[in-house]
């Protein structure tokens, strides 16, 4: 941007009281205060990754999905695993919207599944975590969302799942930010493949990233800062895993994500209906 010269900043200061300097951002610009962080994840292992995701954060968390369709499901699942949970697309009818946000807001529901409509102009203050659960079919809206934590100068964390062949789609997303998204991986219990008899959230259980940690101690943040890049290479961020240690849930809790077949692969030339 360039500087707004010293003498109109004189002029406006001796014949106005109070002066407001209001600067606006270039396109593609992100809040300052809102880390992110890339996982390249398979369809089939989302699921497992978002439970374990809301077990490790204890504010609210944000979930975009490309379609109405998928919201709907992601949402049941995630109040089958036991999280207060609501939806928010356009299916939804006025007075659902209403009542899904004043609930959100006022916590009664920890997580809001929503698509697009819920990217822009919507103000929640105190959302810890966004998920792009689904990279968004355009670009600039990947700003958007992410836009909706790290608000009132709280800081926050935007985290985004792609699927290995929306490379392209990341790396546009990487342009317009004129930033490298960090990449974390997957831990690799939550890729292995699963037999039909074997639960996502008892295989969750079993994955510890920190073992020696005793039960019911709080895990210290992990800086994303703290890594070395080169300019050949993709910075890998800090996972979120350990951050904080969450109860483990009864049985009663678990859930099957293969309920959920997968969200949108990229392929679509259209945007969907929301």
């Amino acid at each position: 941007l360039d500087r707004l010269p010293d003498e109109i900043v004189r002029i406006a200061s001796s014949y106005m009281k109070l002066p407001v300097r209001i600067e606006i951002a270039p396109a593609g610009t992100t809040a300052q205060k809102v880390s992110q962080e890339l996982f390249f994840v398979g369809k089939d292992s989302k699921l497992s990754l978002l439970e374990k995701l809301l077990s490790e954060y204890n504010g609210s968390v944000l979930v975009f999905t490309r379609t109405k369709h998928a919201a709907k499901k992601i949402a049941a699942v995630v109040r089958a695993a036991g999280y207060s949970s609501c939806e928010l697309h356009s299916n939804r009818s006025l007075t659902q919207r209403r009542d899904a946000l004043e609930g959100f807001k006022a916590g009664r529901y920890r997580v809001m599944v929503a698509t697009d409509i819920a990217a822009r102009g919507i103000d929640v203050v105190g959302i810890e975590l966004v998920v792009n659960f689904d990279l968004p079919q355009m670009a600039e809206d990947y700003v958007h969302r992410i836009g909706r934590t790290g608000r009132a100068g709280l800081s926050g964390h935007a985290i985004s799942f792609a699927t290995p062949d929306q490379r392209g789609s990341v790396r546009e997303i990487e342009r317009l930010i004129r930033s490298v998204l960090p990449q974390s991986k997957v831990p690799s219990e939550l890729l292995a493949r699963r037999t039909p008899t074997t639960s996502t959230s008892s295989s969750l259980r079993r994955f510890s990233r920190y073992p020696h940690r005793p039960q019911g101690v709080n895990t210290a943040h992990i800086p994303h800062s703290s890594h070395h890049t080169s300019s050949a290479k993709r910075p890998h961020a800090s996972t979120s895993f350990g951050r904080r240690h969450v109860p483990r849930r009864s049985a009663s809790s678990r859930f099957h994500p293969d309920q959920y077949q997968g969200s949108g692969d990229g392929s679509s030339r259209h945007r969907p209906n929301r």
